[in-house]
């Protein structure tokens, strides 16, 4: 019998020390440091933006060499038009850190700079380590936390300067993954109460406009609640206590186009002697989750955005004609890096509004507006903000 029990107990240590070898390997391959190159152009002796550039060109790289050691080559062939929305949109790599090897000039106007990059194979949204580099690429955005809380009924938070309980838990939590938020208190004396009502009702116009107010270049607003549950188990009444239900409603909205890119829906339950104690351990339960679950929607978006490019909308004011429009149209595609696609949404008289998909941001998308020439047009540029610009076109005589 003892011989029986031994040999049971060593065959699930030898099941055991197997299952657990894949997963030693899948640690060990998790990460792959390569070698790359870059490249940028330096415009009017700017060589500092140059390296940015080479820098932002050879990380891609880096991304793009692992995903060949995860999908095949003939695949990457066949849907070569399709690599940037499909294949690398899904792909598992990520930088998590990098360090300049060398740096040098290529004839006049070109820098090259190699680095060596540790990419992460592992899914970015499960592994948060290199969110601080992402936020770096993406220009470190700042956020604005707005939600209106019903907690028991007894206490109703909808403007005031002071944060309620939701909106303090979510923020702890954001913060702790590297976000940050712009000054709740000054932001708190700008925006009007009429709006705030609004944009929590899902008013996308209201909830831009406060973004917009704040400063913020992301705006996470929404509603939470919490009410005494039903069918609570006997245990816990028999024990005098009150099991509460938190329900959070949330969505994160870009600032500048007021396009919504992340929601979550979450609930949780806490019980407590007091009913308003309790729906206060709820709202924090459901608002951590809330906020996990917004951190990793988020980060795909944003990886998305630095891997394989992003859409902003470009405002063209004062342009002479419909035939201008096509034309300056054709030349930003030729002529500015980084720009993949055009999309007409609109014309209205002298004003068009185009989405346009780029690989790279906003700002150097007008920096080379602005450098580059477009005769027989001259480019002022306006406004411009993380996903959008406002630009005026004057034909030269």
């Amino acid at each position: 019998m003892k011989k029986t029990i031994s040999a049971a107990i060593f065959g699930l240590l030898v099941v055991g020390i197997l299952l657990r070898i894949p997963t030693v390997a899948q640690q060990v391959e998790a990460e792959q440091s390569v070698i790359v190159k870059g490249v940028g152009v330096i415009l009017a002796g700017d060589e500092a933006k140059a390296e940015d550039d080479a820098i932002a060109n050879a990380l891609r790289m880096a991304v793009e060499q692992v995903v060949g050691t995860l999908i095949q080559s003939d695949v990457l062939v066949r849907n070569y038009q399709v690599v940037e929305s499909n294949i690398y949109s899904q792909s598992r790599g990520y930088v998590k850190t990098y360090r300049i090897l060398n740096k040098a000039r290529r004839g006049e106007n070109i820098l090259e700079v190699t680095i060596e990059a540790v990419v992460k194979k592992s899914d970015l949204e499960s592994d948060l380590q290199a969110l601080g580099l992402l936020m770096s690429r993406k220009g470190m955005p700042r956020l604005m936390v707005l939600v209106e809380e019903r907690n028991i009924d007894e206490y109703h938070t909808l403007f005031q300067m002071d944060m309620n309980t939701t909106e303090t838990e979510l923020m702890n939590v954001l913060m702790s993954k590297g976000f940050t938020f712009v000054d709740r208190n000054v932001v708190m004396q700008k925006i009007k109460r009429d709006a705030v009502r609004a944009a929590i009702e899902g008013d996308r116009n209201s909830a831009k406009a406060i973004a917009l107010e704040s400063g913020a270049e992301l705006l996470i607003i929404g509603k939470a609640v919490s009410k005494p549950a039903s069918n609570v188990p006997s245990v816990v009444r028999q024990a005098g206590l009150v099991s509460v239900q938190a329900t959070l409603n949330l969505r994160a909205i870009r600032s500048d186009d007021g396009r919504i890119i992340a929601t979550t829906t979450q609930q949780a339950a806490a019980a407590h002697i007091d009913p308003l104690n309790g729906g206060t351990r709820a709202l924090q339960k459901a608002a951590r989750l809330a906020a996990e679950d917004l951190t990793r929607k988020i980060v795909q978006v944003w990886q998305k955005d630095v891997y394989t490019g992003t859409t902003i909308q470009i405002r063209i004011l004062d342009i002479p004609s419909y035939a201008d429009l096509i034309r300056f149209r054709n030349m930003l595609k030729s002529f500015v890096r980084g720009v993949n696609n055009i999309y007409q949404r609109e014309f209205t008289g002298t004003v068009a509004l185009l989405d346009v998909e780029v690989t790279g941001k906003a700002s150097q998308i007008a920096e080379e507006l602005v450098l580059k020439d477009f005769s027989p047009y001259r480019v002022e540029v306006l406004n411009v903000s993380q996903n959008a610009l406002v630009i005026k076109l004057k034909r030269e005589p």
